[in-house]
């Protein structure tokens, strides 16, 4: 089997991750809801893991780094844990629906007014268009930094520094650059930035993370035992506390540090080379077949979407695995915004997303498959 999916999830996950994630499920105990030595162990190796994602995102207080289920969990909690005094958002980007749907329903519930714009152009990022929504004066501004169909990425520093200029806060949607890209959250002066531990960051699925900076508060979106101020009906103050109620998932959390710790040693540079390398094999190989390429210009991650001829993305995704066993998606990927700018809301695309265990070869046979499924071969 060729695996080409890991904009959706990562796989397979380093040794050492696997390793992590089984000794935590073995060992673990509720971490802060004891007093016992399991639960201390427990806690010490959470609060270790809090403080790896921290240095990795370049958070001095690793108290900021909130555990959550993911990138998802932690848009909602930005989103709605703004409302109701956040009264104009401008939504800039290929959003996914993890960013879209939360921001379509506050619109809807709380009339909030969000405008959604697209400045990525084919030739280029158009920054008056993003300029004349910064001047409506938005209370929130949402970016995406890199899209989840064909790779493009944004650029997030100068994007972020305009709309601070404004007054706006800024939340981050790092979803398919963390583990690609260097980020420095404090650096970069974002308000909130939301991320997986199951894609880049080669972590299990089921946990991510939300960064609040120092400067900025929510209203917590779900409230419950946090180990601490138990006499109290209301949340605790004191971060992470106030944004982790209910049992962590120890295990998740152990495993995502593992994750990061791989990277480290691999070196981020090296993994964004290796990925583009194999993007632009595969842009070479699908030109020649005649295929039509998105998202080819500009800077980009590894992912790519493409569709043939007179096929079918869905129906071409499920030949290529049936068939040939490549793992690829067809469809929409959960990001309708960005195939209404690319024309292909009716169509969808197949998108290919390698990743660091990704070879030439793989992309290789791809090609010789795509190639044999148009009859050239």
């Amino acid at each position: 089997m060729i695996y080409l999916d890991n904009a959706a999830t990562s796989w397979p996950k380093p040794e050492s991750v696997y390793k992590a994630t089984d000794l935590a499920l073995r060992r673990a105990a509720n971490p802060g809801r004891g007093g016992h030595k399991l639960s201390r162990e427990t806690a010490a190796a959470v609060l270790d893991a809090r403080e790896r994602v921290a240095n990795f995102f370049g958070v001095e207080d690793s108290r900021n780094i909130i555990f959550t289920s993911g990138a998802t969990e932690s848009l909602n909690m930005v989103i709605y844990g703004l409302m109701p005094r956040v009264r104009l958002i401008v939504s800039t980007g290929f959003e996914h629906n993890a960013l879209w749907r939360p921001l379509k329903d506050v619109a809807h519930r709380f009339g909030c007014r969000v405008i959604f714009i697209d400045p990525l152009k084919g030739q280029g990022f158009d920054w008056e268009e993003y300029r004349d929504a910064l001047s409506l004066g938005p209370d929130l501004v949402t970016l995406s930094h890199a899209s989840n169909v064909t790779g493009q990425d944004y650029p997030l520093e100068e994007m972020t520094r305009m709309a601070k200029e404004t007054g706006a806060l800024v939340c981050a949607d790092v979803a398919q650059t963390t583990g690609v890209l260097p980020l420095d959250f404090q650096a970069l002066n974002l308000d909130f930035a939301a991320f997986p531990g199951h894609k880049g960051l080669l972590g299990p699925q089921g946990v991510g993370g939300l960064y609040i900076s120092p400067g900025a508060d929510l209203i917590p979106l779900r409230l419950g035992g946090t180990g601490s101020h138990s006499a109290s009906e209301e949340a605790p103050a004191s971060r992470p506390e106030r944004f982790e109620a209910g049992t962590l998932n120890v295990s998740g959390i152990i495993g995502l540090a593992a994750g990061i710790e791989y990277l480290n040693s691999v070196g981020l540079e090296a993994v964004h080379r290796h990925e583009l390398g194999l993007r632009r094999r595969a842009i070479s190989g699908l030109k020649a077949l005649g295929a039509e390429v998105y998202g080819e210009k500009g800077s980009a991650v590894g992912v790519l979407s493409f569709n043939m001829p007179d096929m079918d993305s869905s129906e071409l995704a499920f030949v290529l695995d049936d068939e040939y066993g490549i793992c690829l998606r067809g469809g929409l990927h959960c990001s309708p915004r960005a195939h209404q700018s690319l024309g292909t809301v009716d169509s969808g695309t197949v998108r290919m997303s390698p990743g660091i265990f990704n070879t030439d070869e793989d992309i290789d046979v791809l090609l010789r498959a795509l190639a044999r499924i148009k009859g050239v071969e």
